[in-house]
């Protein structure tokens, strides 16, 4: 009897530490669940928080998006009519430089015809003026002979008149210009220089005064 006591005893004690055990564990396990709910509550809230600050980030990004894009849009629209303008404005200039150029093609013409003109006024002017020249020249010749015949100045006389002759060779006072080498030689006393002028006189002009007076002085040379 003291056996079957002592058992149900034992085995009272051991139901209770068996009960105490697991009621430890359970409530161990109890805790631990619920420390790893709390921190699953506190890592949701921490990502839900998280998640809300990335959906305002998301939210601020798509806002600075939009307003890059109006930008962007507003700027391509102003770079298409800033090009707009510039390709009118080329081809404004290059209608310009046309007409340039072509008054300045105009302008070359009228200057080359203007020079040639110009260059043939220079060359009629100096022709002109050559002319006139060798007129003066081969009058101041005869007049300076005339001038030392006048002079007695035979010498110069002579050379003068010759001068006016070789320049002259059919010039209105070639006769005159022999008949007086003539008398200038005469003058010097060179007889056969001057006949030899006074017959030129006579050969070449033989109906002119100068001839009849060459003949007068033929005749005063052979006495």
């Amino acid at each position: 009897m003291k056996l079957i006591i002592l058992v149900v005893a034992a085995a009272t004690l051991l139901t209770g530490c068996l009960k105490t055990r697991t009621d430890v564990r359970e409530n161990e396990q109890r805790q631990v669940m619920q420390q790893q709910v709390v921190t699953l509550q506190k890592t949701n809230a921490d990502a839900s928080g998280r998640v809300a600050d990335l959906e305002e980030q998301m939210r601020e990004l798509n806002g600075r998006v939009d307003v890059v894009e109006n930008k962007l849009g507003s700027s391509h629209s102003g770079v298409e009519n800033a090009l707009r303008n510039s390709q009118q404005q080329n081809q404004d200039l290059n209608g310009k430089v046309a007409i340039m150029q072509e008054a300045l093609t105009t302008m070359e013409k009228q200057i080359y015809a203007l020079n040639a003109e110009v260059n043939a006024l220079r060359a009629e002017k100096a022709a002109v003026q050559a002319e006139k020249s060798a007129k003066q020249a081969k009058r101041d010749a005869f007049e300076a002979a005339q001038e030392f015949f006048g002079k007695k100045d035979w010498k110069q006389s002579i050379l003068n008149f010759q001068k006016y002759r070789d320049e002259n060779p059919k010039g209105p006072k070639f006769a005159d210009a022999t008949y007086k080498i003539g008398v200038s030689f005469q003058e010097l006393g060179m007889k056969d220089e001057a006949k030899t002028f006074y017959d030129e006189v006579v050969s070449k002009f033989p109906k002119s005064e100068e001839a009849r007076r060459a003949k007068i002085r033929l005749k005063g040379l052979k006495k």
